[in-house]
């Protein structure tokens, strides 16, 4: 969820870890682009 990726994200912060880029996956059976769009707008 966006909640655990907020908190896994201000966890590694606090271990000094660099975070260098974003993935998600919307499903192999999606087939609304807007689903699309969204994630990455979330990301």
């Amino acid at each position: 969820t966006l909640k655990t990726s907020r908190l896994l994200l201000e966890r590694a912060k606090e271990l000094e870890l660099a975070i260098v880029g974003v993935s998600f996956h919307v499903g192999s059976g999606c087939t609304d682009p807007e689903t699309f769009v969204q994630a990455i707008s979330d990301a």
